[in-house]
């Protein structure tokens, strides 16, 4: 066996988390409790400060989104965490009985979001020097696919350097061939590989199945400072998606496991009805003026009603202002477009500002609907795309949403692949639901509300999605 390498200073992955720790809860709470003794006077207050902010700050990492790609929520955030601190701060102030004035806590909270501001600069500017070399193990073309896919998302903390795998060839597409799983060791420590992914269904030259194959890695690397995770786990936390052809058991394990909690029916419907009432009520005048526009256009219709399929695939008619010609199917259902000619032109405006969408208000008061979840589909459409893709019907788990993380991260479908794409993020946010991911969304979803909803969308090939090629 080869011997395990002398290990000089930290390692990328490492090195990002202990950034990320300093970043964005200890200096912004040590901050704020420096400011407190200043202002208050007090050890024991500055630390119960402290410790509020710190605990307020645990909401950063608790979201399970990926914060990276969600500029408004990580801003969000950022604001509240310092603020909860102070509340919480001032409540057990106030409950000892030595309370202060709010106006006392608003330096501390100015300078919190300060420190964290500058911090979470400086983060930005360190990990963008540093990165983890990533070896797959897998084919080459899944290696490939994977490194395509983190320098689309702008992922630097992740570098795909090689595959350990099926030759082929000893370079493909600037990734090199370090051999076969028996040289996983000499390969880690000669390439400083710090994390290494299993690609999907991967099996080895004896024909060993994943789960052994992991087996065999953890024996010759378990003393090593290196680390493994599935493809599909690296997909989820850094990309937000989970492509079809990777779910495996382990997606069903973890949404039937004792300890997995999503928002409950009862909190989710609440949360819909005072939400979803209050934005009722402040864009009725908006809405207003979006049916009068539609009517002034061309003297048709002002909704447009389509039967769509809801949770456990029970159908409903979703209302939405109409966007488009009277006759724009005249020979039955057909997939919207980015730049779609059967668009009026109010009907574009209103796409762009996200205004067609409001009559769905209505759906979700009745409870057909809900404000965050998978967007509906038509059922002659679902038939055809259950029968393509499979796991297609996992999304009916939930009651489709007029914002979720699809929409907002692919904009409109547009085609069966594109389809697929938003099918990925789906199943991501099926397994990742609560009412905090719902809050979140709705407010990255206020944050691109001028974003064109019917957009076209960049999507990975056919193989990445769902694990063959086009025609496979």
């Amino acid at each position: 066996m080869v011997p395990p390498p002398r290990r000089h200073g930290l390692r990328a992955l490492e090195a990002q988390r202990i950034i990320d720790g300093l970043a964005l809860r200890l200096s912004p709470s040590v901050a704020a409790g420096l400011i407190a003794y200043s202002h208050l006077g007090s050890i024991g207050d500055a630390l119960i400060v402290f410790a509020s902010m710190l605990a307020a700050s645990q909401l950063i990492v608790r979201s399970h989104l990926p914060l990276h790609l969600m500029p408004a929520s990580r801003l969000l955030l950022g604001l509240a965490a310092p603020a909860i601190g102070a509340l919480i701060a001032w409540m057990i102030a106030e409950a000892a009985g030595g309370g202060y004035p709010p106006s006392q806590y608003e330096a501390i909270v100015l300078g919190a979001w300060l420190v964290m501001a500058l911090a979470a600069w400086i983060k930005a500017w360190l990990s963008g020097r540093m990165s983890a070399r990533v070896a797959v193990i897998g084919s080459r073309e899944f290696a490939a696919d994977l490194a395509a896919e983190l320098a689309a998302n702008d992922i630097e903390i992740y570098r795909v350097v090689g595959w350990l795998g099926p030759r082929g060839s000893s370079e493909y597409r600037r990734l090199r061939w370090f051999g076969g799983l028996d040289e996983v060791r000499s390969t880690v420590i000669s390439e400083r590989i710090e994390l290494l992914v299993c690609a999907p269904s991967v099996t080895d030259s004896e024909g060993d199945s994943l789960n052994e194959v992991c087996v065999r890695i953890a024996d010759q690397c378990l003393d090593l400072p290196v680390r493994l995770i599935a493809a599909n786990q690296l997909y989820e936390e850094t990309l937000g998606h989970v492509p079809v052809g990777t779910i495996d058991a382990a997606w069903y394990r973890y949404i039937l496991h004792p300890n997995f909690r999503a928002a409950s029916p009862l909190s989710k419907r609440l949360f819909d009805l005072v939400v979803g009432a209050a934005v009722a009520v402040l864009s009725l005048p908006v809405l207003a003026l979006g049916a009068l526009a539609v009517k002034l256009g061309d003297r048709g219709p002002v909704f447009y009603r389509q039967r769509r399929l809801g949770e456990h695939g029970q159908a409903f008619e979703m209302i939405k202002l109409r966007t488009m010609r009277v006759d724009a199917e005249p020979a039955g259902p057909r997939w919207a477009e980015a730049g779609d000619a059967r668009v009026t032109g109010v009907g574009g405006l209103l796409r762009r500002s996200h205004v067609d969408e409001l009559p769905q208000l209505w759906n979700v008061l009745r409870g057909e609907m809900t404000l965050v979840g998978p967007r509906p589909e038509r059922p002659d459409i679902v038939a055809e795309l259950e029968c393509r893709f499979p796991h297609y019907t996992r999304r009916q788990l939930v009651k489709p949403g007029i914002t979720g993380w699809a929409a907002l991260r692919c904009g409109y479908a547009g085609s069966d692949l594109g389809t697929a794409w938003k099918l990925c993020h789906d199943l991501f946010y099926v397994k990742r639901r609560s009412i905090l991911t719902d809050t979140l969304i709705l407010a990255e979803t206020a944050g691109e509300v001028f974003r064109d909803a019917h957009r076209a969308i960049r999507a990975p090939g056919e193989r990445f999605l769902i694990g063959h090629e086009p025609n496979g």
